[in-house]
């Protein structure tokens, strides 16, 4: 049984150009969801050889595992030009993005509902009711594409309701919503 899943990943990309003493800098950083950020520059003008130091002690033109807040990058040319670029790096949300529907019905497509960015959450708790609140699916801390099926026997084509927990120790960070069964 194929099955295929589609990770959606939300990133941003951000450019700044900076023109100053006679260098011409771009500062490109990268800011994806549930990752840690990283940041580049490239030196387009000015006199080599160039000395790179970034905020936190890197001399590359590129750096890695960028928590979120505050950096700079000051840049020196050989003739003691210099420039300094400040960026800062945003939070972007992270948290698991359940789809709203799948279609249990054997066709190697989408037979399995699928909940994007759960591997993040290792501690989370998961359950699944129809519209009269009588539970027909859980899973605590360890994720497997649910079938549509409830103790065994296909659950009919309907709207289900499901509460999702990124952290089962933590009732008060909630997500809800729905999830159909299409057959």
């Amino acid at each position: 049984m194929k099955q295929i899943v589609v990770i959606l990943l939300v990133s941003l990309v951000s450019c700044k150009f900076v023109k100053a003493q006679g260098l011409q800098v771009n500062l490109t950083k990268f800011e994806t969801v549930c990752e840690l950020a990283e940041a580049s520059v490239q030196i387009i003008s000015g006199l080599p050889p160039f000395q790179i130091k970034w905020s936190n002690g890197k001399t590359a033109s590129e750096i890695t595992d960028l928590e979120p807040g505050s950096y700079y990058v000051k840049i020196t040319s050989a003739d003691s030009h210099d420039t300094t670029v400040y960026f800062n790096i945003e939070q972007l949300l992270c948290q698991p993005e359940p789809s709203n529907h799948f279609t249990p019905n054997d066709d190697n497509f989408n037979d399995t509902w699928s909940i994007s960015r759960i591997h993040k959450f290792p501690d989370f708790a998961l359950f699944v009711y129809n519209r009269w609140g009588q539970q027909v699916h859980t899973q605590v801390g360890t994720y497997y594409p649910w079938d549509g099926t409830s103790f065994g026997m296909p659950l009919p084509d309907a709207t289900y309701y499901y509460i999702l927990y990124p952290d089962k120790s933590n009732r008060k960070k909630i997500l809800k919503g729905e999830i159909s069964i299409l057959r």
